[in-house]
């Protein structure tokens, strides 16, 4: 049996309405994966438009990607770093609505692309989710679809801004964070 490492540096709330409380749950990865040195999360992709136009990149040794943290058949990335240039990748948030139905293809996702200081510099977002969380639809749908081999899943995403860039990215996810029950 896989020993169980506690993934210190992430707890999160679960969602629910206000007048439920509000579960704090740790979260957890396999030694396995620590073991295996590899990534957890590699993003890369391209804007087409807008002043940040161009190829974007980055890659985090710890798992940026989740299954059921914002809905029970949710998944997505978190993806945010400090300290980078305003023309620098620093962010990528992903919500999809439904994991089985992305493995099909779903235009039902949210995705915010940000570049320079976190929450400060510019940012691009695309949202056609059904999930409160991610706010009010804007740009035109898109399209996303997860693929899986093995325990690595490798989502790609296309979507237009309200503004007219197109977003196209790809998260390569090696170890996905998994809410407990999940």
């Amino acid at each position: 049996m896989t020993k169980l490492l506690l993934f210190i540096s992430s707890v999160f709330l679960i969602y629910g309405n206000h007048s439920e409380s509000k579960k704090a749950s740790v979260m957890f990865f396999s030694e396995k994966y620590a073991a295996r040195n590899a990534p957890g999360t590699t993003i890369s992709g391209t804007l087409t438009g807008g002043p940040n136009a161009g190829a974007f990149s980055a890659t985090s040794v710890e798992p940026t990607c989740s299954m059921g943290l914002t809905g029970p058949k949710s998944f997505g990335n978190q993806y945010s770093v400090g300290g980078k240039a305003d023309k620098e990748f620093s962010s990528l948030q992903l919500l999809v609505d439904d994991y089985e139905a992305a493995k099909k293809g779903t235009d039902k996702f949210y995705i915010k692309i940000a570049f320079g200081k976190r929450l400060m510099g510019k940012s691009y977002e695309v949202s056609n989710s059904d999930n409160s969380i991610s706010g009010k639809k804007q740009g035109s749908g898109g399209k996303l679809t997860i693929k899986e081999n093995g325990s690595s899943k490798t989502v790609t995403v296309t979507g237009k801004t309200a503004d007219g860039v197109v977003i196209n990215a790809t998260i390569v996810c090696n170890a996905v964070v998994t809410m407990p029950g999940k």
